[in-house]
């Protein structure tokens, strides 16, 4: 209900997985949108290109923070891909746009360190109906958190909520889904 993270190893299906979990949200009665938030350019275009695979027309992707704010209010745009650049600019720029005040999924790719400064904090305040989700490879815990930002904001399950499934390397090995890899020390 609340949303949550979900850990998954390099190669396990990430993308696919987000993309159905993006895909059955919009499908919901009373659900407005789904926000998939990445954090690169590169990762924007190679997800849209990715969702297409999967299922053409699905999703929506947008080169500036303007076409940003047309798909948001945009009824038939039930999906939309942006980078969390472009909507932290498009929050700045559009107090009380009615999306704000909308029953929103956003799924956050590669939900680790970059996630957790100014700009996470912008999404989680400027929406009020929202249901945060975040796909990783590589969770933050307490003994791997960084001493500096927010000390609310040092963890994964901090900044998301529960952890929702976990498929380690150990299991993608286990199951033959990828490639074990062995160390040698060379003296």
């Amino acid at each position: 209900e609340a949303g949550g993270y979900v850990w998954h190893t390099t190669g396990s299906g990430k993308t696919l997985t987000s993309f159905k979990t993006a895909q059955l949200a919009c499908r919901m009665s009373g659900l407005d949108k789904v926000l998939f938030v990445v954090d690169r350019k590169d990762l924007d275009y190679q997800t849209m290109r990715e969702y297409e695979r999967f299922e053409k027309g699905a999703a929506n992707s947008n080169s500036s923070t303007r076409v940003l704010g047309k798909q948001l209010a945009d009824p038939n745009a039930r999906i939309i891909i942006t980078t969390i650049q472009k909507l932290a600019r498009f929050i700045g720029q559009s107090r009380g746009h009615e999306i704000f005040g909308s029953h929103v999924v956003i799924i956050f790719d590669e939900c680790h360190r970059s996630q957790f400064g100014d700009m996470h904090d912008a999404v989680t305040k400027a929406f009020r109906n929202y249901h945060l989700f975040g796909f990783t490879g590589t969770p933050i815990f307490a003994d791997n958190a960084s001493s500096s930002g927010s000390p609310k904001l040092r963890t994964t399950e901090q900044a998301f909520g529960d952890k929702l499934h976990t498929y380690t390397i150990i299991d993608a090995i286990n199951d033959k889904n990828v490639l074990p890899f062995r160390i040698d020390y060379v003296n």
